[in-house]
This record gives C-alpha cells, structure tokens and sequence, in this order.
C-alpha cells in the first residue's frame, strides 16, 4: 500500500516537472524566434474581430496578445499595445485570427447621423394633409403656422350652361401645421447647372431669378380629422383650392354650392 502511494507521489511530481517545462519552452520560444536578431513586441489577434470594433472593446474583450517577433518582418505602423488614444476609435476593416495590429487600420469612429427634427407635431386624434397651392391662394404668401384658416374649392367651368364653375366651402376650420415651398421639377432642371450651360437650338430660356419667384409652388400642410382628410383630398384633386384666413372672432360653415352666376346650388 504505502508503495503504492509513493509511485503516485511520483508520477504526480513528473507531471508538474512536465508541465513546466512545456510553460518554460512557449515563453521562451518568441525569443528563441529572435535570437541573435533585434526584436519588438507587436499585437496579434486572437480571434476574428469584426470591423468597427473599438480600440476600447478590443482590451475589454481581450481580443489580441503580444509577441515578440525579428524586427525585420515587423512593417512599419505595427502596434506593441493599445494606447488609451485608441479607445475612442474603430477598426476599419475585419481582422482574421493571428493578424497583426497596425495603427493604420484604426480610424476615428463613425458618428451615428442625427435624426432631423420633425417641422411640426400632428394632433393626436388628427391627420396631417398636404396641398401644393400658388401664392395667391394663400392669401399672398401670409399664410403661416399655426394659422385658422377656410379652405374653399373652386371646379371650373366645362363649357356647358348645365356644368358652371362652382364653388364651396371644403373646411370650415383648419389649423395650419407648416408652410414650405418647392420648385417643378421642370423648373428645377433649367435652373440646375446644365441647364444654364445649355445652348442648344429649341431649348427653353432659363427663367430669370424675379421670375422664378412666381414659379415656385407653395405647399401647405393642414390638420384635419380623417372625415375631412377624404373630403379635401378629393377637392384638392377634382378642382381648384383657396385658403381663407380667419380673423379672431370669424365663424365660418359650411355653405351650399355657389355657381359662377351667384346662385346657390
């Protein structure tokens, strides 16, 4: 029995004498790599790391390990540690598993772009409705937001005495939410750069800047329930609309259909 215990007392001690020696030889290999040669500390992953991660993430993680390798097969750029500087920035490309770290493939990091801000705040229970409309028909442009306004429809006339122009009240009430305008898209190319470099035979003038002013087309954005979202969606696409602004102590309603004679329809 008790030799029994001392060959496992044995066995045992050749065991950790082993290990240690195995422990001994890889330390001392990188500087076997090196012997008689001049060495430097370079940064290797030790595992894949997706591009965008930062210098931070990869130490946290401890995504890389150092060794030593002959200065001679180390490029230039090669990292022997993560500065603190590196924290803030991100790799911009994937690196594979045992591939050198160079200071070249960090860069600052990428800024998420910022939502912009929304040009105003539908009412809960509303529906926010946009109509492209000319100055006039805003009275003059001094439409704004937040303004009460009446919106009318005008169709117009087909030529016949039983098809008159008409007009009525769409919207007795509505808030306005923004005013904004845009130039048509024809409008637009002649006035882009090569459309003021054309010359060519037959091509439209290019409008002068005074007289694109009457060209833009105003829009207007209204808040209505959803009743009144298809009832001015239909007119803005059967005929011809009118804001009306309201004063402080106007009360409008809806009126019955007036004619281009002034008859009520």
């Amino acid at each position: 029995m008790s030799r029994r215990i001392v060959l496992l007392g044995v066995a045992a001690v050749l065991a950790v004498l082993s290990a240690l020696a195995v422990v001994a030889y890889a330390s001392g290999a990188d500087r076997r790599a090196v012997e008689g040669k001049k060495g430097v500390w370079v940064l290797l992953a030790t595992d894949a790391i997706p591009s965008g991660t930062t210098g931070a993430q990869i130490r946290s993680r401890r995504l890389v390990r150092q060794v030593l390798m002959p200065a001679e097969t180390v490029p230039s750029g090669a990292l022997a540690k993560l500065d603190p500087a590196l924290d803030a920035k991100q790799l911009n490309t994937q690196l594979q598993p045992d591939q050198m770290l160079l200071s070249r493939q960090f860069e600052p990091a990428v800024k998420a772009a910022a939502k912009p801000a929304a040009t105003f705040k539908v009412p809960p229970t509303q529906l926010a409705i946009s109509v492209e409309l000319g100055i006039a028909r805003q009275v003059a442009g001094n439409v704004k937001r937040g303004d009460k306004v009446t919106v009318f429809v005008t169709t117009p006339r087909n030529d016949s005495p039983e098809d008159p122009q008409k007009t009525w009240v769409v919207l007795p009430t509505a808030t306005v939410l923004s005013v904004g305008e845009s130039v048509p898209p024809n409008i637009a190319a002649l006035l882009s750069p090569s459309g003021q470099a054309s010359g060519s035979a037959g091509a439209s003038p290019t409008p002068s800047p005074t007289s694109t002013v009457t060209l833009l087309r105003y829009v207007a954005t209204l808040a209505v329930s959803p009743d009144q979202a298809d009832a001015l969606i239909n007119a803005y696409n059967r005929g011809y609309l009118h804001l009306a602004l309201q004063g402080a102590k106007a009360t409008v309603t809806a009126t019955p259909t007036v004619t281009e004679s002034g008859d009520a329809g």
